[in-house]
């Protein structure tokens, strides 16, 4: 998504920094060379303060990610993932037929809590009111997939009338369907 050059170094949001929150260090599914792991299970390299053990020569994929948290402004204060249970990332949108590819974000749900997130309602809405291609997510269990579908649809008359309590409703309600879907194990070695 960024080059390895400094351009997401350059894009972050002032006075955001990741301080200790790891939490993409556990949720992620990482397929690279350098580190393979499942989404759920704790880096081998995470430490017990939060800290990486090989941060100076980490992989590039650890490198150049950064949550929405880091890169997007509009994103309220308070979705900091580790104190929200909300992860929040850049996502490619599927285009429709003769479109260009368009930016989508993708909001994680990591847990039950994060629907009470300060702020959860009002940034999904202010990106559906946008237009973005907006993915709800819901890990499985650890090591298998999670259930990730675009919900822009589902929202688009809470967020025109401007039902915060119809968006939060509707946000449960697609958390509870995506918490009991099939999951697949993950395999994470190329």
């Amino acid at each position: 998504m960024f080059d390895s050059d400094g351009l997401a170094e350059r894009n972050l949001v002032e006075g955001r920094s990741c301080g200790a929150c790891n939490v993409c260090c556990v949720a992620l599914t990482i397929k690279d060379p350098e580190l393979q792991k499942a989404q759920g299970y704790r880096c081998g390299h995470a430490r017990r303060d939060n800290s990486c053990a090989i941060y100076a020569t980490r992989p590039q994929t650890c490198r150049t990610f950064h949550c929405g948290w880091r890169l997007l402004k509009w994103l309220r204060e308070p979705l900091r993932p580790d104190r929200s249970g909300v992860l929040v990332r850049i996502s490619g949108g599927k285009p429709e037929p003769g479109e260009a590819p368009r930016l989508g974000v993708v909001f994680t749900l990591l847990n039950k809590a994060a629907l009470k997130a300060d702020g959860l309602a009002e940034s999904v809405a202010a990106a559906v009111a946008a237009g973005m291609p907006v993915f709800l997510g819901i890990p499985g269990p650890p090591g298998y997939t999670s259930a990730q579908g675009q919900i822009n649809a589902f929202l688009e008359h809470a967020v025109c009338t401007k039902d915060k309590a119809a968006v939060l409703r509707i946000l449960r309600e697609l958390r509870a369907a995506g918490s009991s879907g099939p999951r697949t194990r993950i395999g994470v070695l190329s």
